[in-house]
């Protein structure tokens, strides 16, 4: 009997890994020959309704040469799991190259002419992308026609994969990503672009009626007078400032017998002021007890009006007050539409307003002037393609769970059969 195996000469039928990686290859050298030559001027992606006619266009190929030209070999070999392996290999390359080279302008002519600072947009990326959608439908659909019940899960999930990534990638043009700057009692009609610095006039304006910040209590440190280096105390180097607290640092306790909030220095002291730049300070009392000797006097983390005070506690060590950090910060505005409606709103980090397919989001302020900013930034989003991309998300997660239940259910069925 003879042992000999039948060898499998590149580009025998059936296509395997090799042939499969070698066809890739050839795509992303094709793809960045052409970025190139003929690289995209669209920075942003397709848009609508041209990205739409490209989404139908596909999805009528792929039910065309599934129904009449499913004998090809080349058609079997895009509805193989080896295309369909090493087509995710890829993708994921391009993906890591997104993450790791920032996606805008650069001034590198290397990375500018390879397109690599604009993956999503990038020939290559796009082929490779059609070419792995062309077989997962391909693949979908071919179960689709053999429908089984057990086949329920893979169809959810390779329809939810189908679904979510077409939407996302295609409908990338269409996504606005918009910056509006807003001032106290001033309304604003104009965002922009920040990519492409260009503005884009609402059909809506925004009023912002009050900015609110809140921060957290400052804390106190100890630095050192020659380097202004922050000193660690097992591990610990910042200390919350409350009035009546107590710390000990190495031979050093420290009594905070006075703090403000917000405070002005008049004379010796500082005293609680309640105006604009005002800054925290606190009184504190800290005792040497290797020597006795005991330091009284005021700390304060300025301000954009005022400068800071620290306390020199010797030749070595001083103790400042910390900036404070913010906690959160908010936004009281009045969106004024066309019709002369009026809708009122509370923006905060993380909680965004939803509003005329648009989300709006807290995104900065003026930090330079801290809790005292009258200027806010909110960011306005707006992604038609997102409810479909939730969808495909949702149907792979369904596949999932009744993947997971079939199998339950088969090893059920089989312990059963075996008793």
């Amino acid at each position: 009997m003879s042992n000999h195996k039948n060898q499998h000469n590149l580009w025998d039928f059936p296509w395997g890994y090799v042939e499969s990686f070698l066809i890739y290859s050839g795509l992303l050298i094709t793809g960045f020959i052409m970025e190139i030559f003929f690289p995209l001027k669209t920075t942003t992606g397709i848009i609508l309704p041209y990205n739409l006619f490209i989404l139908i266009g596909l999805i009528i190929l792929i039910i065309i040469l599934q129904l009449f030209f499913k004998k090809n070999l080349f058609i079997k070999w895009l509805g193989s799991v080896y295309a369909a392996i090493i087509s995710i290999v890829f993708i994921t390359i391009m993906v890591m190259i997104m993450g790791i080279i920032p996606q805008i302008k650069t001034e590198s002519a290397i990375i500018q002419l390879l397109g690599l600072n604009s993956v999503t947009t990038h020939w290559a990326f796009l082929l490779i992308l059609f070419v792995f959608l062309t077989s997962l439908g391909l693949i979908t659909f071919k179960r689709i026609l053999d429908f089984k019940i057990n086949n329920i899960g893979f169809i959810l999930n390779h329809l939810g994969l189908f679904t979510a990534l077409s939407a996302g990638i295609l409908g990338a043009g269409d996504t606005q990503r918009l910056n509006l700057d807003l001032e106290e009692g001033k309304p604003n009609w104009k965002a922009y672009n920040n990519k492409t610095k260009d503005y884009v006039e609402l059909n809506f304006a925004v009023y912002l009626k009050d900015f609110k910040v809140e921060e957290f209590q400052p804390k106190l440190a100890f630095v050192e007078n020659l380097t202004g280096k922050i000193i660690h105390n097992d591990g610990k180097n910042l200390y919350l400032i409350n009035q009546n607290e107590k710390y000990t640092f190495n031979e050093f306790e420290i009594d905070i017998i006075k703090y403000h909030s917000s405070s002005g220095r008049i004379g010796e002291n500082y005293h609680f002021v309640n105006e604009m730049g005002a800054p925290p300070s606190a009184h504190l009392s800290i005792k040497n007890t290797k020597t006795n000797k005991i330091v009284n006097g005021w700390i304060s983390s300025g301000s954009f009006l005022h400068q800071y005070e620290s306390l020199k506690i010797d030749e070595n060590l001083s103790v400042v007050m910390t900036i404070p950090e913010v906690k959160k910060y908010i936004s009281e505005i009045s969106i004024l539409q066309k019709n002369g409606e009026r809708i009122e709103a509370t923006i905060e980090v993380n909680k965004p307003f939803d509003f005329d397919k648009w989300k709006i989001y807290q995104l900065s302020y003026n930090e330079k002037m801290g809790k005292w900013s009258n200027a806010s930034v909110l960011e306005l989003i707006k992604d038609p393609w997102l409810p479909f991309v939730y969808i495909g998300i949702f149907m792979m997660i369904a596949g999932a769970i009744y993947m997971f239940w079939v199998g339950n259910k088969f090893k059920k069925d089989n312990n059963h059969d075996m008793d």
